[in-house]
């Protein structure tokens, strides 16, 4: 049922009794009891706020559930008066001052209106946690089936303008939004992060654990990648040319990525949108901040309020997820025909294996790393696939996997602002399945023998690769094409899987973002960083 209530009469008279009853149907609906409590005294100290304005008031009070969200909402007859006015009145020298400092405290859950005679004062109480989560499936499934309608009902030259019209320009809009917004996340999380870490050392042993998990389940996934795309593709493949590997064609300079690390200027690496050099500007940064102590308070306080500004743009951004989820499925269902998916499921089938193995692998790390139980993330975590997939672009989920890791996996803001974007340019977990698996299959196609040869190149190129590779749409569509040249394979050998790109896409991104949540939970709990209460509670993602 998407909506139901209880109403109660609440008078002076029978305010003791008719709380305690408003109380027990919130946590007959599923509140905690924290938030069944504070619910209480909110609506105590607002009743009280009406009796001082109006003595004979009568509150007709509605308990609300809908999609999960629970509220109060308390009506009352009569002309328009707003009771949470006094909330931008009083002072301290009002008798009521410390009920006031309450609601100002919790202002965000209350909200009031007046319409057809009736002033409205509505008390938020809890809200569902998975609420986008929802929203977004349903924009996806109704994607699918108007985007499958829509294609058998109009002309393909329709669909054609349809497709890069509408949806290509708000797509392109949405995500211009989010990727005009990367560079300043990353840097002022960061350095908020590396601020909040007083001690240099810690943030040397904590940055050293990063990377040394991160490049462990790169290695992992490597491995099983080439193993996936051996096993799925072993046997005759349909024939596409003949051409001969180069033995050590691999054109991949780990000293010129390194080198290139640390750039020119302080414009360039926001200019161009270089993950890695951004990073390294923020570390100096936030160091040297660290290193100043006290002399740098005011730039320690402005970092951390530009990040929270930053981060409250993405909230607001996060607002148009649905609709972009929407038309990504409605564009999927125009570009890739069924035929094209019966002819290459095998790479996504091997996509998805990947996905599962590399989930379990994560589920290690966080029982060896975080010494922890790792069922609490494997019931949470699908809770986030949604958003990860509609994204199709770890850079550009940064800032929702950050919110996830601190509200849902307990993470301190301290650590998730630091790990999630250095995971987001290091950390390409589902990119190595992607390079590998394809890579074999136009390889095969082509006639190259897989030799012992072939395939330690092709590891230490996938490796390489997803370390440097942007997260950013289409990204590792052109490491991919850099990776068949490499081996002699023709440029235009990639047109052959580029109609599957945007399914491919949502299982890269999908398990990239995992990896960056599996492991920032692990080190928080290996570092004292984490509220196990938060970790263990799995009731809140339902």
């Amino acid at each position: 049922m998407f909506e139901r209530w209880r109403t109660f009469d609440l008078t002076g008279e029978t305010f003791g009794e008719t709380a305690g009853a408003i109380g027990e149907t919130l946590k007959a609906m599923g509140v905690s009891e924290p938030e069944a409590e504070t619910g209480r005294q909110l609506l105590e100290h607002i009743f009280s706020l009406q009796l001082s304005l109006r003595p004979d008031v009568h509150v007709r009070v509605k308990v609300r559930k809908r999609f999960g969200d629970i509220s109060l909402r308390m009506e009352t007859q009569g002309n328009e008066y707003n009771p949470l006015q006094v909330l931008t009145e009083w002072n301290e020298d009002d008798p009521d001052y410390q009920r006031t400092i309450v609601l100002k405290s919790k202002k965000e859950q209350l909200s009031y209106t007046h319409r057809n005679g009736m002033n409205i004062v509505t008390i938020k109480v809890h809200e569902a946690g998975n609420k986008q989560i929802r929203y977004t499936l349903t924009a996806m499934v109704a994607g699918i089936l108007v985007g499958a309608i829509l294609k058998g009902m109009i002309s393909p030259e329709t669909v054609e303008m349809v497709n890069k019209t509408v949806i290509g320009s708000i797509r392109t809009m949405f995500l211009n939004s989010l990727n005009m917004m990367i560079a300043p996340v990353v840097f002022f999380s960061i350095l908020s992060g590396l601020t909040s870490i007083s001690n240099a050392s810690d943030i040397g042993r904590i940055g050293g654990k990063l990377v040394s998990a991160y490049m462990c389940t790169t290695v992992i996934a490597t491995f099983f990648s080439i193993v996936i795309g051996l096993t799925m593709f072993h046997g005759s493949v349909p024939q596409m040319g003949t051409v001969t590997a180069g033995s050590g064609g691999v054109s991949i300079s780990l000293l010129d990525m390194i080198v290139n690390i640390v750039p020119e200027n302080l414009i360039q690496p926001i200019l161009n949108r270089d993950m890695l050099q951004i990073i390294f500007v923020s570390l100096v940064f936030g160091v040297t901040m660290s290193m100043l102590g006290e002399k740098a308070q005011l730039l320690k306080d402005f970092s951390e309020t530009a990040n929270t500004f930053c981060l409250r743009v993405i909230t607001l951004l996060a607002q148009f997820i649905p609709l972009i989820a929407f038309l990504s499925m409605m564009s999927l269902m125009f570009t890739v025909g069924t035929d094209s998916l019966l002819l290459l499921s095998r790479i996504l089938v091997g996509q998805f294996i990947g996905s599962l193995a590399m989930v379990g692998v994560y589920s290690v790390v966080i029982l060896l790393m975080g010494k922890i139980s790792p069922v609490p993330f494997l019931k949470k975590i699908g809770g986030f696939v949604p958003i990860a997939i509609s994204m199709g672009s770890s850079n550009a989920a940064m800032p929702f996997t950050m919110n996830f890791c601190t509200e849902k996996m307990g993470v301190s803001p301290r650590l998730s602002s630091f790990s999630i974007p250095l995971g987001a340019t290091v950390n390409m977990d589902g990119g190595c399945f992607y390079f590998s698996i394809q890579a074999i299959l136009l390889a095969k196609m082509y006639g190259v023998e897989m030799t012992p040869a072939f395939l330690w190149a092709l590891f230490i190129t996938v490796v390489a690769l997803s370390v440097g590779a942007p997260g950013v749409p289409g990204g590792s569509f052109v490491c991919l094409t850099s990776i068949i040249v490499s081996f002699g394979l023709p440029v235009e050998a990639a047109a052959i899987v580029l109609g599957i790109d945007p399914l491919t896409s949502m299982f890269r991104t999908t398990i990239n973002t995992i990896g960056d949540i599996a492991v920032t939970t692990a080190l928080s709990r290996n570092e004292k960083l984490m509220d196990e209460a938060v970790y263990m509670d799995t009731a809140s993602h339902a």
